[in-house]
C-alpha cells in the first residue's frame, strides 16, 4: 500500500514539472511572439491577444501532458487530478495577483479541468 502511495506522489510530482514546464514554455514562445507593450500614458503594460491566447493554450497542453504522464505512472487517476489542480491554483493566483478579468479566472479553472478529463480519457484509451 504505501509503495502505491509513493508511486501516486511520485507521479503527481512529475506531472506538475512538465505541465509547468511546458506552460512557462508557451508563455515564452507567446512573449516573444507578441510582446507586451508599455503604454507612457497610462503607465499600464498592455497584454497583446497573441500572448493570452498562447497562455490559454499552455494552460490546456501542460495539464494534459502533465496529467496523462501523472496517470500512467500512477496507473490511477488521481495524479492526474492533482496536476489539474496545481495549474488551477497557479492560474487562479496569477489572475488574482494581476488584476485580470473575470473572464481569464474562469478560464484558468474552465481549461484544466477539461484538459485532465480529456488526459483521463486518453489514458483509459492508452492502458492495455
Amino acid at each position: 500500500m504505501s509503495s502505491n502511495i509513493l508511486r501516486s506522489a511520485i507521479a503527481a510530482v512529475t506531472g506538475i514539472v512538465i505541465a509547468f514546464g511546458l506552460i512557462w514554455l508557451a508563455q515564452y514562445a507567446g512573449s516573444e511572439l507578441s510582446p507586451d507593450v508599455y503604454d507612457p500614458q497610462t503607465g499600464e503594460v498592455l497584454i497583446p491577444v497573441g500572448s493570452t491566447v498562447a497562455l490559454l493554450v499552455g494552460w490546456f497542453v501542460g495539464t494534459f501532458a502533465g496529467g496523462w504522464v501523472a496517470m500512467r505512472v500512477s496507473g490511477g487517476t488521481g495524479a492526474g487530478w492533482i496536476v489539474a489542480g496545481a495549474v488551477i491554483g497557479a492560474g487562479v493566483y496569477r489572475a488574482v495577483t494581476l488584476a485580470d478579468a473575470w473572464w481569464i479566472i474562469l478560464l484558468g479553472i474552465l481549461i484544466p479541468i477539461a484538459a485532465a478529463w480529456a488526459a483521463q480519457r486518453a489514458t483509459a484509451v492508452a492502458a492495455p
